[in-house]
Order: structure tokens, then sequence, then C-alpha cells
């Protein structure tokens, strides 16, 4: 069975908005990196039933996890 995942969108005032609904898991990684490209803001997507949280864009954790990854592999 396939879930819809909402994809938000988090202000710099905290606020949180919905900016779209995708079927399935397919077509997620696709909208959040375009979004992802359009804003800096973090933006994720959410099984709003579960509220299970699949990916995420521009998160400063993950980022900064990317940064230490990518500089421990480089040594």
């Amino acid at each position: 069975m396939q879930r819809d995942y909402d994809i938000f969108e988090r202000l710099p005032d905290a606020s949180v908005r919905c900016l779209t609904r995708v079927h399935g898991t397919l077509h997620v990684p696709q909208v959040l990196e375009a979004r992802g490209k359009q804003t800096t803001n973090e933006c994720f997507a959410m099984n709003i039933r579960t509220r299970e949280i699949i990916a995420r864009v521009n998160h400063r954790v993950a980022q900064r996890a990317h940064l230490i990854k990518e500089l421990s592999q480089n040594r």
C-alpha cells in the first residue's frame, strides 16, 4: 500500500507551512530536492497519520553530519 506524504517547509519564525502532497515514496526525494533548491528553509516529508518524517532537506543537523562525514573521509 502506498502512503501519502505531505511536504512541509519550516519558516524562519518556526511556523510550518504545508506545500503539497505526494503519493508514495518514489517521488518524495525529487519533490524535496526541487523545493530545497528554491529555499534555504528546512523542508521535510511526513506521513500525517503516523507522523513519520521520512526525508529532510536543508536541515542544519543533517548538514553538519554530512559535512563531518565528508571531512572524516578526506583524512
